[in-house]
């Protein structure tokens, strides 16, 4: 019976032994890929001191800055020489840009009679907000008479009303 006993201690002991790393603590590594179902958040301050401060933005003299385009003509398809194509606006280089209190409508100066449509080889498009100059010679056929045929039409409205 004790021999029985010390050969079954004895392999409850080998086997604790040897299974040992199947019972032990073992911390893995989220998955980086999976979004946390809870985030801990952390309080400000907390007593530790980081070196660095939060403030308030100084407000500025409460002005606010207006950019207006001048369209001359209104969203189309541009096509490059190499065939792809570009929806955007056609603008000049003149900008009417005004600087007025913050919460008040903008008074907008005139625009200039003859807007300069190209500029050192070069025309404007107003691509979702952004301005862009693209150099003509990177424009289709079509889109540079296109272009020619804007520029005349707005120096002849231009002579028309001296």
């Amino acid at each position: 019976m004790f021999g029985f006993m010390k050969i079954r201690f004895l392999m409850v002991c080998f086997g604790l032994v040897g299974a040992s790393h199947v019972f032990g603590q073992v911390d893995f590594p989220g998955n980086p890929t999976v979004t946390p179902k809870k985030f801990t958040t952390r309080p400000l301050g907390g007593g530790v001191n980081t070196g660095a401060s939060v403030e308030p933005a100084k407000a500025a003299d409460g002005k606010v800055r207006y950019v207006t385009h001048i369209v001359l003509y209104e969203a189309r398809f541009w096509t490059s020489t190499e065939g792809k194509p570009l929806e955007a606006k056609l603008i000049a280089f003149e900008d009417l840009v005004v600087e007025a209190p913050k919460g008040t409508e903008p008074i907008l100066p005139t625009p200039p009679t003859n807007p300069t449509v190209t500029r050192s080889g070069k025309v404007r498009l107003l691509v979702g907000k952004n301005p862009v100059e693209v150099a003509l010679d990177r424009l289709s056929e079509q889109d540079r008479e296109f272009v020619d045929g804007i520029k005349a039409a707005l120096t002849k409205k231009a002579a028309a009303a001296r």
